[in-house]
């Protein structure tokens, strides 16, 4: 995720977070069908919030995705060395945990 993209969902939260305290502080001071109004107000808040998370984690997931896809099909030797040091590393971390055994 580029710092942008990460500011503007940082302010798209904090926007939310405003809107949903406003919506449960009148609530607060409001009775029957009015406070019911203002929490279905807050509700809906939150559930274009989450939408909206979700649609950019998917987004972002996926960019990242094709990033490690085209990175290792540039560079399959050293993606090789890499998976094969890391499997040696955890052979020898499972090593030591079972020899202390």
């Amino acid at each position: 995720m580029t710092q942008s993209a990460a500011d503007k969902l940082n302010q798209d939260v904090q926007d939310l977070v405003a809107e949903v305290a406003d919506h449960l502080k009148a609530a607060a001071h409001k009775t029957g069908k009015e406070a019911n109004e203002a929490l279905h107000r807050s509700s809906e808040a939150l559930s274009q919030a989450t939408e909206r998370l979700v649609g950019e984690a998917r987004r972002t997931s996926a960019v990242a995705g094709k990033q490690v896809i085209d990175e290792v099909r540039a560079h399959p030797v050293t993606t090789a060395a890499l998976v094969a040091s890391a499997a040696a590393l955890l052979g020898v971390l499972v090593a030591r945990l079972n020899a202390e055994d």
